[in-house]
């Protein structure tokens, strides 16, 4: 039997917190088993101000969230790791957020994306659509979205 592979991304939320978690349950029984926290920022091209003030500001922000995300991932693993004998992948990408999750998932043959819900509201999901129905819906395996 193969390696499962579980992709869960983070953003620091509670709600990704409690994706974590679950992923760790499901994961823990497994004889052999790879969780991979991906944190994605978007890209500084999706920022219509950072394009207008200048690079400078998009290579000091990229720099910062890329600090940020790092640190951020680098925490979840330090506190879960000590827990569970599951090895942990960290990944930090830039660009549209549900997109990057899928295309990750897909390019590593990912067997389960277990993500947090995160409650918009109607208004919210109806105009914007929140990353975790995209991902949904665009995720070539299957998703376990955790409320």
């Amino acid at each position: 039997m193969s390696m499962l592979k579980i992709v869960v991304p983070v953003d620091g939320s509670e709600p990704a917190n409690r994706a974590l978690d679950q992923a760790l349950n499901v994961a823990e029984g497994k004889k052999d088993a790879e969780v991979t926290l991906l944190y994605v920022s978007p890209s500084p091209v999706y920022f219509p101000y950072y394009s207008m003030v200048g690079p400078s500001l998009n290579e000091d922000a990229k720099e910062v969230e890329e600090r940020e995300g790092n640190q951020m991932l680098d925490d979840l693993v330090a506190k879960r790791s000590a827990k569970t004998n599951v090895k942990f992948v960290k990944r930090h990408l830039y660009g549209i957020v549900a997109q990057q999750i899928c295309d990750y998932a897909n390019d590593t043959k990912t067997d389960l994306i277990v993500m947090g819900n995160r409650g918009m509201g109607a208004f919210g999901q109806m105009m914007l659509g929140s990353v975790s129905n995209k991902v949904l819906h665009l995720a070539n395996c299957p998703v376990l979205i955790v409320k």
